[in-house]
């Protein structure tokens, strides 16, 4: 399809992103096959936006050994697309913070996804068409898995630092009973000698004189008149008790008992959950960067491999359907909104009557192909671009 660069933004526009495209063959005939396709479907009915998708001539093998590489093709065609929308979705969910959008940051070889696919070029230097179809395959597959494994590393760190700040905002931002003390408490208000030490209780302010009254009593060895209050908030007051550290334990017994709760809190003057969530959300920032750094060069990475095995997975269908030597023209279409019903009974008048003349018979790729596909008398794979939701391809 000849576009200006201006009139294919006007399409990319008019259409919106995250469109799911249809890469379809037919038989090369006398008439040029995506003429006459466009023709149909584009400038007499209006129903879709056609390209012409170039697949160059692989290593073919035997059928018997291309009806296997297709059990193998779809299950290779499936996973690396869910390992490709694994990256997009975190891609997508980290620059969401930024407010960033999916336009700008899925991006392949430098160019948006649409861009990449609408002009596909086969990458031969990443795949020798002089290598057997298995062995392409099998190379992505590891190369993809590879990558899914590092995926699961690295967002397991940033989610598992996420959670950490969160702990710390639930603490600075809650009543004394799960506030962080260390910016609450001063060095002035800790007593820590040999024998004695010093216990923070919450306790609530209904019951403030009820402690008050009580606290000298709910151990042997509490200093009497220690009490001091350190803080209060809406519900607690914060008081701080010296009594004898072998006695602690009896004491947070007791206390506990009447509902005033003994934090487990040791005093340290190094320790600030300020500066904690300060170097957290440094490290943050650093690992977010990172991340959307390794996210980005994979998402193009496994999005490359993608697309490449979907060429060669019509190329095997191709020869499965339409037989040997190799003659048939591959196409990418992008339906128009509500003309997809429309589009396929167009394209059925247009290729079904190659249903009688496949290499094997529609029962046979039905019973063949995994999964409960729709059966067209052409080949035709659907390639989801919206990456901002789960479901994937019709593969």
């Amino acid at each position: 399809l000849g576009l200006s660069e201006e009139k294919f933004g006007r399409i990319l526009r008019m259409e919106g992103t995250g469109k799911a495209y249809w890469l379809i063959s037919a038989p090369k005939t006398r008439e040029d096959t995506f003429n006459t396709l466009n023709k149909k479907t584009a400038d007499e009915n209006d129903l879709s936006v056609n390209y012409k998708f170039q697949i160059p001539d692989l290593k073919v093998g035997t059928l018997d050994s291309l009806m296997s590489l297709s059990d193998d093709l779809h299950k290779a065609d499936t996973f690396v697309e869910t390992v490709t929308r694994k990256i997009a979705n975190q891609l997508l969910d980290v620059v969401d913070d930024q407010g960033g959008k999916a336009g700008d940051v899925l991006v392949v070889s430098n160019n948006n996804i649409e861009t990449y696919l609408t002009f596909f070029k086969w990458d031969e230097a990443k795949y020798p068409i002089s290598q057997p179809l298995k062995t392409l395959i099998e190379n992505i597959q590891q190369q993809v898995s590879k990558y899914d494994d590092e995926l699961k590393i690295k967002a397991g760190e940033y989610n598992n630092l996420t959670h950490q700040i969160n702990a710390e905002e639930r603490k600075a931002g809650g009543n004394f009973l799960l506030k962080d003390l260390s910016d609450v408490v001063t060095q002035e208000q800790v007593v820590e000698t040999e024998y004695l030490t010093s216990l923070f209780v919450a306790v609530p302010k209904a019951i403030q004189k009820v402690f008050l009254g009580t606290y000298e009593t709910l151990s042997k060895f509490v200093l009497p008149r220690s009490a001091l209050l350190v803080a209060e908030d809406n519900e607690y007051c914060l008081y701080r008790v010296v009594l004898f550290e072998k006695d602690a334990d009896n004491f947070k017994n007791a206390a506990r008992e009447k509902k005033f709760i003994v934090r487990d809190f040791k005093y340290d003057p190094n320790s600030s959950s300020k500066q904690d969530k300060k170097r957290l959300d440094g490290e943050k920032v650093q690992m977010k960067k990172a991340l959307v750094r390794w996210c980005k060069l994979n998402f193009s990475e496994t999005f490359t491999a993608w697309i490449h095995l979907k060429a060669i997975r019509v190329f095997v269908e191709s020869v499965l359907r339409y037989g040997l030597p190799t003659f048939f023209q591959a196409m990418l279409i992008l339906p128009h909104k509500g003309k997809a019903t429309k589009l396929r009974k167009t394209l059925t008048d247009l290729y079904g009557h190659l249903s009688s003349k496949a290499v094997y018979s529609a029962k046979d790729e039905e019973e063949h192909m995994p999964g409960s596909e729709t059966f067209y008398p052409y080949v035709s794979l659907d390639i989801n671009l919206d990456f901002r939701s789960n479901k994937s391809s019709g593969l």
